[in-house]
């Protein structure tokens, strides 16, 4: 018998027709003659071909790799999966009988494995990318209508707003005055001095109050504050836990200077009833939004808010109406420009602070109007994107990222004269000792954020469940695996409909070994990159028929 090298895991990825660097280094094993097709490019047969013999992994899996794939395909990307252990059990709908229970203990590794869903990119690049193409279908379908929501939303005018957090202390910053780089994340344009002062002095705490450095991106010093000791740290985490009542009130105060606009422009209110006999005047204007949170260095909570202008039926509030044609985009930037100057309250009272933390927003507000074409000054598809982008991040930005705080752990991240972040926490976990601030020591992970990173109106679009729900019809009508095949569903019409009840118990986190997660997230990574294929090779050909037409 012809002796060959075992497999062993490649150092360097391999190709369509070779493994990678290192590859089949092991001890020798015999020949096998591989089943799978070596000029087939599905992640299966990559994956067979890069681990030469199939016979070493059926040796820890008794199903065999390609059953074992199969069976946790849904999850193959995850980082760290639930693992479910139980029984599947079929109900006839009609008579109530239970025709037949299906054990997990019969299946590969005896459990079900379900994605963990995390949205951070940190966490689970894996979950966090289907919930970023989520949030993508979202806000578009919001914008240009399309899965159930109507194509003339396309014409409501609408805005894409920026709202800051005000300043708490001088911090280390990058100011660009115009940018002429084609990505800001990667921005390579010549920064201003950070903080240039004409006579540059010293803070009470004897550190110097001027700062003439131009930071690269990058620089560690960036969202830093000058003094510590200086800066505002209660205020900065109340403001944290206060700005989503503060988007609130600001939401109410554009809708209604819009009404204000639309009375005196001849649209009256209408007479609603609203019980007890009673009346109220309601205007034919309304704003939906939806909504995307990110951090600032300094740890800092910003909104990324897409406004679009609906008509308003009270009879039928679930329908989406054009706006009143007295009103336009230029309306809702000035009634969104006067909101964020005029709307701020105080929190709570607190023994350090009787009267209140007052909350308003910054004097920094980018408002830009969206346009369905390429030519517009923002487009639906660039605020899709960059909502969805923001989305799946965190506190990374900041330095931080932990799990939920508890007094157990309070000491590790908090730091009265610690790091920005420490002090950040230092001061949740201080104020919200008080009753009106104990949401502050639940999110101090989150440096005192508790809300969603992406919200909409209930109006605006579908909801996430509506996609998820499309998305587990579509797998349930496809073959498993990695190479899915045509929808079946037209198999089963004739066939009654029986009840699927799943009865399951946490069994565990994670993979059950470090080569499971690697061959699972291989396949999965493989899968990912061909559909990435597939879609450049559609953008190359949709823009170069873009071009000849526009040629023509």
């Amino acid at each position: 018998m012809t002796r060959t090298t075992g497999p062993v895991l490649a150092l360097a990825p391999g190709t369509r027709t070779a493994p990678g660097t290192g590859a089949n280094t092991g001890p020798g094993i015999g020949t096998f003659k591989h089943p799978y097709r070596q000029s087939c490019s599905c992640p299966a047969c990559i994956l067979h071909f890069q681990f030469a013999d199939e016979r070493v992994f059926a040796g820890l899996h008794s199903a065999g790799y390609a059953a074992w794939l199969d069976h946790v395909w849904p999850a193959a990307a995850c980082t760290r999966p639930i693992r479910l252990r139980g029984d599947i059990r079929h109900i006839d709908t009609v008579t109530g009988e239970l025709l037949r229970t299906i054990p997990t203990l019969g299946m590969p590794d005896g459990v079900i494995y379900k994605p963990c869903g995390n949205r951070r990119v940190t966490v689970c690049p894996g979950c966090a990318e289907t919930y970023r193409r989520d949030a993508y279908h979202l806000i578009r379908a919001g914008l240009t209508g399309g899965k159930g929501i109507t194509p003339a939303v396309g014409a409501h005018p609408a805005v894409f707003v920026t709202f800051t957090a005000p300043s708490f202390g001088p911090v280390h910053s990058r100011p660009v005055r115009q940018h002429t780089c084609a990505d800001k994340t990667r921005c390579t344009c010549r920064p201003q001095p950070c903080h240039a002062r004409r006579n540059p002095g010293r803070c009470p705490h004897g550190r110097h109050d001027a700062c003439f450095t131009r930071h690269r991106p990058g620089d560690a010093r960036l969202g830093q504050p000058l003094c510590p000791d200086c800066y505002d740290y209660a205020a900065h985490v109340v403001w944290n836990t206060s700005a989503g009542e503060l988007w609130r009130r600001t939401k109410q105060a554009i809708e209604r200077r819009l009404g204000q606009l639309a009375r005196r422009r001849g649209v009256p209110p209408v007479l609603v009833p609203c019980g007890d006999g009673k009346t109220r005047l309601v205007d034919p204007v309304r704003v939906a939004h939806g909504k995307a949170a990110e951090y600032q260095a300094r740890g800092a909570v910003h909104f990324h808010v897409l406004l679009r202008l609906d008509g308003y039926d009270h009879a039928d509030p679930a329908r989406l109406l054009p706006p009143p044609a007295c009103l336009t985009a230029a309306d809702l930037d000035e009634a969104t420009r006067w909101a964020a100057r005029a709307i701020a309250y105080r929190s709570p009272a607190h023994p350090d602070r009787p009267g209140g933390w007052l909350n308003a927003w910054g004097t920094e507000i980018d408002i830009r109007v969206i346009t369905l074409q390429r030519a517009g000054d923002l487009t639906d598809l660039a605020v899709a994107s960059y909502l969805a982008k923001y989305s799946t991040k965190g506190t990374e930005i900041t330095g931080h990222a932990s799990a939920r705080i508890t007094d157990q752990t309070i000491d590790l991240y908090a730091k009265p004269d610690g790091t920005h972040p420490e002090r950040l926490i230092s001061a949740c976990w201080s104020i919200g000792a008080e009753p009106g601030y104990v949401s502050l020591r639940r999110w101090a992970h989150m440096l005192g954020f508790g809300g969603h990173f992406l919200t909409k109106a209930r109006r605006y679009s579908l909801r996430f469940s509506d996609l998820r729900e499309a998305r587990i019809s579509y797998r349930r009508g496809q073959d498993s695996g990695p190479a899915h095949g045509p929808i079946r569903t037209a198999d089963h019409i004739d066939e009654e409909t029986v009840l699927v009840v799943g009865a399951f118990t946490y069994a565990g986190t994670g993979w059950r070994t470090t080569g499971d997660a690697l061959l699972a997230n291989t396949a999965a990574d493989q899968a990912r990159k061909r559909r990435q294929a597939g879609c450049d090779q559609l953008a190359d050909e949709y823009n170069s028929t873009a071009t000849g037409c526009q040629a023509a």
